[in-house]
């Protein structure tokens, strides 16, 4: 007798498809659906949850003991993951497990010959398509083949790998990867058949293929394509058509991004339209977003709009409105959390809690010494410590998270010092037994470099994720963020 099992889950109800046999023939949509909710809901529903994963590494298929890996993984049981991986490897010798373990040794290798050629005995043991439909997978290993004979000047071998590309959401970001390290080259035509077929292909996903699965990701890269294709355009005098890209540039986004505006502001300096560029850059200096490139712009329109020798007073007179406006925008942004504890070790193995700081104001900065835009924020973070450094009650810790060296606290060391940053480094390494590093997990942060500020009761009242660019504008967020939580 056929019928339907109704699953009760926190609330919402989860409906089985038919059964046939006795057995319920849950989509695999539905099922990954069910296990999520499991996953996180209450101590029982983990419960259950674990027992169906152990359920699922008696199956034949090894798409199931992944799925208990990944799970497992979810739950923060990190070391049954592994184990049940390297269970997955024995059981299937020829399948997914060891075709994504044995793909390593050709990221490893910079040989770009060498390189193909564990390329394509990896694609023999492993032929696209047999195990998987994940073409993703194949598209990685062939996009870094093209890498390294980007990089060794191999020009018709980079290309080749470059439109060997099969996705249709990433051929974008391969194309432009390719026209990045052949610039460097010198092969600009080349690369600006590559950016072209970038830009018409994010314009497309930004369209006529918005609904495509990867659409989204397929067309972030749009107005980055449009700018690095007007900065060769401009490299070549061809001033004119590279306006045009970049209207399309600043069209595509609001707010418009400082390299577009500095790029806007190098070729219309090139056609000698002072007063235009004196705007642009008038406008990025109020943002705080100056930096040693772009004030030379701003320089050089100064004297010719203005003429005297006051620009850093002007500089200054832009900034002066830049903290209240902070101010305002991160009012409407303040939360009050509780402040999960921690004790860490720093850098030197010095035992550091946040109990130790009660009463203060802290800004805790999550970041790697493998995280680009961490490392780019740094230079603005000293200044702000420096602006605070006669406050006995704000202090900075910078936690360093989701090491990926085994020598990651010598080498977060190392980089704090080598470059001159005097920054309280403490190390939130991975716990042995789940693998898990405990305090970024326990602040719930999504990505790097995040930051938070807590208040003297230990509330958190800020967190901030990424770099906004400019140090200016970096000092004014830390700056505002320690006021408001202050005046709480």
């Amino acid at each position: 007798m056929k019928k339907v099992l109704p699953i009760l889950l926190s609330g919402s109800l989860l409906t089985a498809a038919l059964q046939s046999n006795g057995q319920a023939k849950v989509s695999q949509d539905s099922l990954m659906r069910y296990y999520t909710q499991l996953a996180k809901g209450s101590d029982a529903d983990k419960a259950l949850l674990v027992n169906k994963l152990y359920a699922l590494t008696k199956s034949k298929k090894e798409s199931d003991w992944l799925t208990a890996s990944g799970f497992f993984y979810q739950l923060k049981q990190v070391n049954v993951s592994d184990s049940i991986r390297q269970a997955a490897e024995k059981k299937f010798p020829a399948g997914i497990t060891v075709r994504d373990k044995q793909v390593q040794p050709i990221y490893d290798e910079n040989d770009p010959v060498k390189k193909e050629a564990l390329y394509k005995a990896w694609m023999k043991k492993f032929p696209q398509g047999k195990l998987d439909n994940d073409v993703i997978v194949y598209d990685y290993v062939r996009n870094s083949v093209g890498t390294a004979y980007a990089q060794a000047d191999n020009l018709p071998k980079a290309l080749e790998y470059a439109n060997s590309i099969e996705s249709p959401f990433w051929k974008g970001q391969g194309w432009v990867g390719t026209a990045e390290r052949i610039i460097k080259k010198g092969h600009t035509a080349e690369a600006k058949v590559l950016l072209k077929k970038a830009i018409d292909d994010a314009w497309e996903f930004r369209t006529t293929r918005k609904n495509e699965m990867g659409a989204q990701f397929a067309a972030i890269g749009y107005a980055g394509y449009l700018s690095t294709y007007a900065q060769l355009l401009y490299n070549d005098k061809e001033y004119d058509s590279a306006l045009v890209y970049l209207k399309r540039a600043e069209e595509a986004e609001t707010p418009v991004r400082p390299q577009v505006n500095e790029m806007f502001a190098k070729v219309l300096l090139a056609k000698g339209e002072y007063k235009e560029v004196f705007k642009r850059m008038t406008e990025i200096a109020a943002q705080g977003k100056l930096n040693d490139n772009n004030k030379e712009l701003l320089t050089t329109a100064y004297a010719k709009v203005r003429g005297d020798n006051n620009l850093q007073g002007y500089i200054d007179s832009l900034k002066s409105g830049l903290d209240k406006k902070m101010q305002e925008e991160f009012a409407k942004q303040i939360i009050t959390e509780p402040a999960p504890g921690f004790t860490l070790k720093d850098v030197d193995g010095n035992t550091v809690s946040l109990a130790d700081y009660k009463g203060k104001t802290i800004v805790l900065d999550f970041w790697a010494t493998w995280c680009g835009p961490c490392k780019a924020s740094f230079p603005a973070m000293k200044k702000a410590m420096d602006k605070y450094k006669n406050d006995p009650n704000v202090k900075f810790l910078f936690v360093h998270t989701w090491e990926k060296e085994a020598d990651a606290t010598a080498n977060a060391k190392k980089y704090v010092t080598g470059n001159n940053f005097p920054f309280e480094v403490l190390m939130d390494l991975k716990d042995p037994a789940t693998g898990v590093n405990k305090v970024v997990d326990s602040y719930k942060v999504k990505g790097i470099p995040t930051k938070f500020v807590i208040d003297g009761r230990g509330n958190i009242r800020f967190r901030f994720t990424g770099f906004s660019g400019g140090d200016d504008a970096a000092v004014a967020e830390v700056s505002a963020m320690i006021t408001l939580a202050n005046q709480q």
